[in-house]
């Protein structure tokens, strides 16, 4: 089986390189990042600990999460062996300069795709979606996002000014309570001290997969956004490689692998790919 996943690695990266070729025939082609990490037989990856359920510490003080499990997916496809990855922690700040300057070959950082972003780094396409949605308890009437717009309604928000005016613009009648992190804002609902929490939509996933008692609403509160990974611009055939991969993540040789990874943080099936891969085989 390691052989043909490093076959099949193999085949990704000469897929990518035709690529270029085809299209630049007959021009010198620069050195690629690509090339180092083949030479070198390892990925660099830039990742965060500080956001479960996609790259955090563990009870075991492991570095753990969705993220993570992604990298080594990309090195087993690479290299056949999903241990040759090094992971480089970095907040959220860190992540352009690090790619820019060649600290890391590329991040998987749960980092939405936007224009702005794209006019500093490169990103694949995505590999997982995100979109905020609300979070309550089981017990909670609510089922539409109007039913938060009343003024006994505690909505339970992250200390980000794009929250706050969210809430504001959307539940102007609402009562609004301010929490640091994630976690205490997600408690703050279990708990019956506010009626929802605005929350990204993995994210409410994996908390709701591990308190039963608690569920997300199915309206959303914004549109659906990618995520993608990222490194440095103007490397055609790193970029090409791994969005080739993240393709066949997501629609392809790697989904079975892909599926394993979204359901083990996430408890479902993955949302973001071909729609028949997720039908039952007869």
């Amino acid at each position: 089986m390691k052989s043909i996943l490093l076959s099949r690695g193999r085949a990704l990266v000469a897929a990518a390189l035709f690529a270029v070729g085809a299209a630049g025939a007959g021009h010198a082609q620069e050195a690629s990042r690509l090339d180092e990490i083949l030479s070198r037989g390892k990925l660099i990856v830039g990742v965060s600990s500080e956001s479960p359920p996609f790259g955090f510490i563990d009870e075991n003080s492991e570095l753990v999460g969705f993220d993570i499990d992604i990298a080594r997916l990309v090195a087993k496809a690479t290299f056949g062996d999903e241990t040759k990855v090094e992971f480089v922690r970095q907040s959220a700040a860190q992540r352009w300069p690090n790619a820019q300057n060649g600290t890391v070959d590329f991040g998987a950082q749960t980092t939405t795709i936007y224009a702005d972003r794209a006019q500093q780094v490169a990103f694949t396409r995505s590999y997982i979606d995100g979109g905020v949605v609300m979070v309550v308890r089981n017990d909670s009437p609510f089922q539409t996002l109007a039913d938060f717009n009343k003024a006994d309604v505690t909505i339970a928000n992250l200390t980000t000014p794009t929250q706050e005016e969210r809430a504001k613009r959307l539940f102007p009648e609402a009562q609004i309570a301010t929490f640091d992190g994630i976690a205490a804002q997600f408690n703050a609902v279990k708990l019956g001290r506010a009626t929802g929490a605005q929350l990204d939509g993995p994210v409410a996933a994996w908390y709701v997969k591990q308190n039963p008692d608690m569920r997300v609403i199915e309206e959303r509160l914004t549109d659906v956004v990618n995520t993608g990974l990222f490194m440095k611009p103007g490397d055609f055939r790193l970029w090409r490689y791994l969005d080739l991969v993240v393709d066949e993540m997501t629609g392809g040789y790697l989904f079975a692998d892909y599926s394993r990874i979204y359901e083990k943080w996430f408890g479902t099936k993955p949302l973001n790919t071909k729609w028949y891969l997720n039908q039952p085989q007869k």
